[in-house]
């Protein structure tokens, strides 16, 4: 759960980020901000790819059988 909650701080610091490149006065402002929100970008799609590696690990039962999570179908 912190993983997620990080990446929705990352994620908002992001979009802060473009706007301010969006809204940049001058180039080398626009430049120094793209910066920051491909740096930003970065860092979201690491922890989302940690939760998702948390989520997916295989889970040990007490007798030491692995419990895959259910797999989900879309219908």
């Amino acid at each position: 759960m912190t993983t997620l909650i990080s990446a929705t701080y990352a994620l908002q610091r992001q979009k802060i980020a473009v706007e301010r490149t969006l809204y940049a006065r001058s180039a080398e402002e626009s430049q120094l901000a793209a910066r920051w929100a491909s740096a930003w970008h970065k860092l979201v799609q690491r922890k989302l790819d940690q939760a998702q590696a948390i989520h997916l690990e295989p889970r040990m039962d007490y007798a030491g059988f692995s419990m895959q999570p259910r797999s989900r179908v879309l219908h």
